[in-house]
Formats: structure tokens, C-alpha cells, sequence
């Protein structure tokens, strides 16, 4: 009788100790979760500012060609008036 007690006993302090684990495998998942979410959401913000630095590199681009223009009639307006 007093061997059964002592194997129950055994089993409920193993029985502790899985749920104790269960729970802290349980917190890492979470946290792993947590973590994803998180690299989401960089890869998002990432994602949306290399498209805002290609509208400004275009937007730049296109300004540079503007004034590219205005300079050379402003140039050749010169040369004419001499």
C-alpha cells in the first residue's frame, strides 16, 4: 500500500512539473508570436518606405530635368540677346 502511495505521489510531482512546462513552452510560443508580429510589421513599414524613396528619386529625377530644360532656354535666350 505504502508503494502505491509513493507512485502516485511520484506521478503527481511529474504530472507538476509536464504542466509547468507545458505552460513555459506555451509563454515562448507567445512570445514567438509576438515576435513575428513584430517583424511583420518592419517588413511592412520597410516595404513602404522604399516605395516612398522611389516616388521622391522619380519626383527628383523629373525636377532635375525640369530645371535641365529652364537652364538650357534660359542659356539660349542669353546667347541670343548677346
Amino acid at each position: 500500500m505504502e508503494d502505491s502511495g509513493a507512485i502516485l505521489y511520484q506521478i503527481s510531482c511529474l504530472k507538476e512539473m509536464l504542466d509547468q512546462v507545458n505552460e513555459e513552452i506555451e509563454s515562448n510560443i507567445q512570445v514567438t508570436r509576438e515576435i513575428e508580429s513584430e517583424m511583420v510589421k518592419c517588413m511592412e513599414f520597410k516595404a513602404s518606405l522604399t516605395t516612398r524613396e522611389s516616388q521622391l528619386t522619380k519626383s527628383l529625377y523629373i525636377s532635375h530635368f525640369g530645371i535641365d530644360g529652364l537652364l538650357f532656354v534660359f542659356e539660349k535666350d542669353l546667347l541670343n540677346c548677346a
